[in-house]
């Protein structure tokens, strides 16, 4: 009997199952190569650039086209990357086939809807234009999400890259709550128009306003709301909620409600100015945000205006949890 046999065996199952190791190591075994190999040349996506400060891309970045720029703005080519992918990859998108050089790209979520219209993506970076589709001069519908994010001239070629895209919300919702300060007071939708006007339709391959032409923005929804008010107690009113594209603090965003039987205007306000005094009070908390900080960041508005009894005037605003006296704090 040959007393060797066994632990010759013995010997070449731990070899077997030490090769197996390795095969399970290998790139063509891990299905995210960024972690594993550091091979290629990837984007990694981020939405951390909202009120809560915190990473929010696997959650409502769904879908992206990225446009690829040389260094000089020459449309190069594009991806469309689609959900399922983006989350296998957890947010990071691998670019290939692009000669060795320098590039810049250009990130999109939320186009493929028909709501937005794309012109000048084929050609230079200057004539890349973002607008709604077929608005017009008006828009009343709930606009799908919309982020946009940018990478400035980096150099391509066969080494393991990975780049930060930082993304940007460009679309917001104003739930506009109309309250009288009365109990005797009765309000309708049908008594109502709130609108919200700004000249933000057109964005350019920077993510900046380039149209001068106003935009309507009425709302989608028109309702009966009951507001439980710290101070002032249970009252009714009526809510609208209104979308609308990026807004910025250079370009003017007036709120308006008119009565609709006469077309007499109740208040008409600038909203970028109120967003300033919310931001100084951040500030004034520790946390330091700018304008247009903060209308980047707070994609969601919450806005109670309180009327008189008689609903010939506004006395005060609520943003969020920030209140101020519209007579001693803004200008009509």
């Amino acid at each position: 009997m040959d007393c060797k046999r066994p632990y010759k065996y013995r010997a070449l199952k731990q070899i077997g199952i030490l090769f197996c190791m390795l095969l399970l190591s290998s790139c063509t075994w891990v299905k995210d190569e960024t972690e594993n190999c550091a091979v290629g040349f990837w984007l990694n996506l981020h939405y951390t650039y909202n009120i809560l400060d915190v990473e929010a891309a696997p959650e409502y970045i769904s879908e992206v086209v990225v446009y690829i720029y040389d260094a000089e703005g020459n449309y190069v080519s594009r991806m469309e990357v689609q959900k399922g992918l983006l989350l296998a990859n957890n947010h990071r998108i691998r670019v290939e086939g692009l000669p060795e050089g320098d590039y810049q790209f250009v990130v999109w979520s939320g186009t493929a809807d028909s709501h937005y219209s794309i012109s000048g993506d084929r050609s230079t970076m200057d004539q890349f234009r973002l607008s709604l589709a077929g608005a017009g001069s008006n828009s009343a519908d709930q606009l799908p999400d919309l982020y946009y994010g940018s990478l400035k001239t980096v150099h391509y070629d066969n080494a393991y890259a990975l780049h930060d895209v930082y993304l940007t919300k460009n679309t917001n919702q104003l739930a506009c709550l109309v309250v009288p300060l009365s109990s005797d007071s009765t309000v309708s939708p049908s008594d109502f128009d709130l609108k919200v006007v700004s000249a933000n339709g057109v964005m350019n391959i920077n993510n900046m306003l380039v149209s001068d032409d106003l935009i309507t923005y009425q709302p989608f929804v028109r309702q009966t709301v009951t507001v439980d008010d710290a101070e002032y107690g249970q009252l009714k009113g009526i809510g609208f909620n209104v979308s609308t594209l990026r807004l910025m603090e250079d370009r003017d965003c007036r709120l308006v409600l008119e009565k609709k039987s006469t077309g007499e205007e109740i208040f008409n306000i600038s909203f970028p100015e109120y967003i300033g005094m919310i931001g100084a009070l951040y500030t004034a908390l520790g946390r330091p945000l700018t304008v247009q900080e903060y209308l980047d960041r707070q994609d969601f508005y919450t806005i109670v205006f309180f009327l008189s009894g008689d609903l010939n005037q506004l006395i005060q605003l609520q943003v969020n949890s920030w209140r101020l006296r519209a007579k001693n704090h803004l200008k009509l």
